[in-house]
């Protein structure tokens, strides 16, 4: 059956203004939302952003107070570098003569005998290598055992001397009326000289 309307015309013309004006208010009410909650939601995030930033700024404030309180450990540290340098300038030629002297006793042959020894440490520019020189003079019963002395000197028993020679002998008589050969020996001081309380005396020190 077929809806007859009995309104006049000009009350569904208003009633379908009305239903635009409604749908209209409708969908401002929705964009006004949306505008609202996205105003919420940003300005939510920029709260935090400046919150996080706050947080930042402490940080880094903390960061430098730390750092002008550790200015004074890089003066010490510094400090400390000049002062190991000047010790290790110093031990540069520190020869370990304990060592030294104690491995010669047990070198020295048995016909032979030292009257003098002098010994000086440097540091050489021409010759990296040479820490100083030592200069022996001695007694040996005769030549070959001069020799066995001039042997010992030039092998690796004796690290600590290199480059050794004899550059003077002499027969001479001694007490009793024996002969015997004078001898005066020259040697330089190597590296195995050299004592390690360098290395000792100064302490690593953490980066």
């Amino acid at each position: 059956m077929r809806a007859v309307n009995l309104l006049p015309p000009e009350e569904a013309q208003r009633s379908a203004a009305r239903r635009k004006r409604l749908g209209f208010l409708f969908l401002l009410a929705l964009y006004i939302g949306a505008l609202a909650l996205g105003y919420l939601f940003f300005a939510g995030r920029a709260d935090q952003a400046e919150e996080d930033l706050a947080a930042q700024q402490a940080t880094n404030q903390a960061i430098r107070d730390d750092i002008g309180r550790l200015a004074s450990a890089g003066n010490l540290r510094n400090e400390y570098r000049g002062r190991a340098a000047d010790v290790s300038s110093i031990l540069a030629t520190d020869v370990s003569w304990g060592r030294l002297l104690n491995d010669l006793a047990r070198l020295i042959p048995d016909r032979v005998w030292l009257t003098s020894l002098t010994a000086a440490a440097t540091v050489s520019d021409i010759n990296p290598g040479s820490f100083g020189q030592v200069t022996m003079a001695g007694v040996a019963f005769d030549y070959p055992d001069a020799a066995s002395w001039l042997r010992t000197l030039d092998s690796d028993r004796w690290p600590a001397v290199g480059a050794a020679w004899v550059n003077s002998t002499a027969v001479e008589m001694i007490a009793g009326g024996v002969e015997a050969v004078n001898f005066s020996s020259i040697g330089t001081l190597t590296d195995a000289a050299v004592s390690s309380r360098v290395d000792e005396r100064i302490p690593e020190v953490p980066q």
